[in-house]
């Protein structure tokens, strides 16, 4: 949130987005993460007009003989005719290729470390993966807002979208290993990526305005990579998990760390930056000093999203207070403030407390008795599987939202159309609103149930304590 770059000395205290730490020589400085603005993944921008040629190609062949042409799969075309290309099949080899780091037993373990974790992962993944580092980093969210992808219309679909990369490539081992799954889908991401960037720099031809490039860089450029890639294995580690009460061991760190420099390699993300969890922490605490800073975008974007997001039917229904707790616990009240966040009831900040002490209790079940993590790891890959991957509305990471120019996001309110669930209205009618009262939903009344409950059993504990204290003293 510096109105100037901010150049941290070595052993200054750093507090910034609700986390503390202190700057060392070993922390990035500006003069190293600023070049990668302006760099990207070249062989993902050369194999895509190379495809885009192919596709061209069959399109008119199709044309002569009057016949519909195929839809268009950038993977399927690269699959099929990266033998008969330079730079295709230079492409292919790398992201086939495994590399000799690569130990299939670490990443096994880290897919399921995220299902160990699920629920309390997920709400990370909303609260703070979203609303602080995607709306808080100034060059993705300026992208993400001339996609079109973060109207309300359509942001539930594109969250949904992210969340089921994740979990395909978490789906097992298979899933990550060349040819499988999530391995393809995130050659797909990449090659949207690279759909993205050639597009934003076209409309920059025309109208160098449309994309300040000088300021936020090339678009999807190298520290956008970089970035991502920290958000998603780092995040969850030091800046989520811990604000909920639950301390990732020191193997989890490296297993998780090595899943995401796997696929960041796979995704053409440098992966010198993720090669131990140590480095990797300092890269992320380097980035919340260099990257994270709010902008009116930002604020357009978290409101679209408190606007989807707080309007689900049930029984997906969360209330907006609710989400604004757990952002201000997990954040911090001065990042919150400056993207114009609202400050729910104290009776919000309880029912997140009964998500903490929810979490916390299972994980500490689940390392006690492994039969129980097994089972919880078990039900939430199936259940997190069947309920986002497989969707009629699933992705194939397409070039779905294309940037335009004249097209930009603004603030949106919520529509009964929008948000990307079918059968909204379906939904709502089957299940009671109780939210019309409690402005809750399920999700929140069991959290307060157990905040409630937790309070009773502590209480009653005290009670029983002074009561048997009472006894021996007058014994």
């Amino acid at each position: 949130m510096e109105a100037v770059p901010y150049h941290p000395r070595t052993g200054e205290k750093i507090t910034a987005w609700g986390y503390s730490f202190t700057w060392s020589d070993d922390h990035l400085p500006r003069k190293e993460t600023e070049p990668l603005r302006q760099q990207h993944d070249t062989l993902g921008a050369e194999a895509l007009k190379r495809l885009q040629s192919i596709q061209a190609s069959l399109m008119e062949e199709s044309k002569a003989k009057g016949i519909p042409p195929s839809p268009v799969d950038l993977y399927a075309l690269l699959r099929d005719h990266h033998q008969g290309d330079d730079v295709l099949y230079k492409f292919w080899e790398e992201t086939h290729t495994v590399p000799d780091w690569v130990d299939w037993e670490q990443l096994a373990r880290a897919q399921k470390f995220f299902y160990r974790y699920a629920i309390a992962n997920i709400v990370g993944f909303a609260l703070q993966g979203f609303v602080a580092e995607n709306s808080a980093s100034p060059g993705v969210v300026e992208v993400l807002v001339r996609t079109g992808g973060f109207s309300t219309r359509a942001l539930l679909g594109r969250l949904l979208e992210t969340f089921q990369w994740l979990i395909q490539v978490t789906k097992d081992l298979a899933a990550i290993q060349p040819g499988g799954e999530g391995h393809v889908a995130t050659i797909r991401v990449r090659l949207l990526h690279s759909s993205v960037r050639q597009r934003i720099l076209k409309l920059c031809q025309t109208r160098p305005d449309y994309f300040d490039t000088e300021q936020f860089g090339i678009p999807v450029n190298t520290l956008d990579s970089v970035h991502s890639i920290s958000t998603f294995s780092c995040n969850q580690l030091w800046l989520q998990l811990p604000k909920f009460g639950i301390q990732p061991t020191e193997q989890e760190c490296e297993d998780y760390v090595a899943l995401f420099r796997y696929l960041g390699y796979v995704i053409g993300t440098p992966n010198s930056y993720f090669e131990s969890s140590a480095q990797a922490k300092l890269v992320m605490e380097s980035l919340l000093v260099h990257e994270l800073r709010t902008t009116e975008t930002s604020r357009v974007v978290l409101y679209n999203f408190m606007e989807c997001v707080g309007n689900l039917p049930h029984p997906f229904h969360v209330s907006k207070q609710f989400i604004e707790a757990g952002s201000r616990w997990i954040n911090g009240d001065e990042h919150c403030d400056s993207l114009d966040l609202g400050k729910p009831w104290m009776l919000y900040y309880l029912v997140f407390l009964g998500h903490c002490i929810l979490v916390t209790g299972l994980a500490w079940a689940q390392r006690l008795i492994p039969g129980v993590d097994e089972a919880m790891i078990k039900f939430f890959r199936w259940a997190m599987y069947q309920g986002v991957v497989q969707r009629k509305s699933r992705t194939r990471f397409n070039f779905q939202y294309v940037p335009q120019m004249g097209k930009c996001t603004g603030r949106e309110k919520h529509t009964a159309d929008g948000g990307g669930l079918e059968g909204h209205k379906r939904l709502s009618l089957r299940w009671p609103d109780f939210s019309v009262v409690t402005n809750m939903g399920y999700f929140e009344m069991v959290l307060l149930c157990v905040t409630i409950g937790t309070g009773m059993a502590l209480a009653w504990g005290l009670c029983g304590a002074l009561i048997a204290l009472k006894t021996r003293l007058a014994a």
